[in-house]
């Protein structure tokens, strides 16, 4: 069995920053409801703000499936999820429901505090722990 490859962390790092900067800017222009039906000229063709939006959320699911078909196609099958992938995606989720609620929103301080904890004892002490060769009891 081979090692896994490391992880481009810029470039996940460049895709999730460009998708919350994404979203920001729909929030910052007021975009509300009754805007989805709203057009504009694309070389063209009118692409309504509702195409844009359901475009948002089908092109990750198309790239996912594009890694998974890619990494199949190369023989590179992951055997499991990885624990980094469970992390991000859990991080992502509760962050989803930090969205539209305003500057102190419901869960924030759980957000907070949550980040604290991977920057004060998940990221120091699972480095310290693989490093040191500690041993669970």
């Amino acid at each position: 069995m081979t090692a896994p490859q490391k992880t481009n962390w810029d470039l996940i790092r460049d895709v999730i920053n460009t998708a919350i900067d994404s979203c920001e800017a729909l929030e910052n222009v007021g975009y509300s409801e009754a805007d989805r039906g709203k057009v504009v000229d694309m070389n063209g063709r009118s692409i309504s703000v509702q195409d844009f939006l359901v475009s948002g959320w089908t092109i990750a699911e198309q790239v996912r499936y594009q890694v998974i078909r890619e990494r199949h196609e190369k023989d590179e099958d992951l055997r499991y999820v990885p624990e980094t992938s469970r992390i991000l995606v859990a991080v992502t989720k509760a962050c989803a429901e930090l969205i539209a609620g305003g500057e102190n929103p419901a869960g924030g301080e759980a957000a907070r505090r949550m980040a604290g904890w991977f920057r004060e004892h998940f990221d120091p002490y699972v480095k310290q722990a693989i490093q040191t060769g500690g041993r669970g009891e």
